[in-house]
């Protein structure tokens, strides 16, 4: 009987995969927290297999090195980021102020889930090789992108004022950071106050 070529061999188990991803995940939320603790230069990727409970040996099979480590926990954060860009029920809104509001409520709660792994990509993605960072610079610049496309369009319809479309979305986005880099002073703040204030005053400043 003939081998399988590579094309018609059968796909792996789906229970596989989702254990691999299981494991994976493990992987990455220990790390991070040691990445947070030490810094990502002094970590090793032993202390990560002490700390996951998985053999070293073992750990090479689910991620190769801590730079993958830092890759995944990057693209952790940018893939969820980018679908709110492709959900038609938000950019389907017509009216821009809507639509970029809709937005940040949406970037602002998924800062929170994920504070402490935003707060690690702007501390150590310049760790990264050369062409792990790019792809993360780039995927950054896509998410500023999208919200100059809205900007534009708001300012066509004149509900929006600025001078420079890219460096106001840059501003917009680092505004909608302000509560990951700084949590520490800002304890005093419910999550939906501090939503309706940084949403109102990011909103404000670009409003004609």
């Amino acid at each position: 009987m003939a081998k399988k070529t590579d094309s018609q061999a059968e796909p792996k188990p789906k229970r596989h995969k989702d254990l691999f991803q299981k494991r994976q995940k493990q992987i990455i939320q220990k790390a991070t927290k040691l990445f947070m603790k030490k810094g990502y230069a002094q970590t090793t990727m032993r202390e990560i297999s002490k700390a996951t409970g998985i053999d070293l040996r073992n750990l090479y099979y689910f991620i190769k090195s801590k730079d993958e480590i830092l890759f995944l926990v990057c693209q952790m954060i940018h893939t969820p980021m980018m679908e709110i860009f492709k959900t038609p029920a938000i950019m389907d809104i017509d009216d821009p102020v809507l639509k970029l509001k809709t937005i940040f409520y949406k970037l602002l709660d998924f800062g929170y889930d994920y504070g402490e792994e935003i707060l690690l990509m702007y501390r150590e993605a310049k760790s990264l090789s050369k062409p792990l960072k790019r792809i993360i610079f780039n995927q950054e610049s896509l998410l500023v992108s999208r919200i100059e496309e809205i900007l534009k369009e708001g300012k066509e319809r004149k509900v929006f004022h600025f001078d420079d479309a890219s460096f106001t979305a840059n501003f917009l986005v680092y505004g909608l950071s302000i509560y990951t880099l700084r949590n520490w002073n800002m304890k005093d703040y419910s999550k939906n106050e501090l939503t309706h204030l940084l949403i109102n005053d990011l909103l404000r400043t670009v409003m004609a």
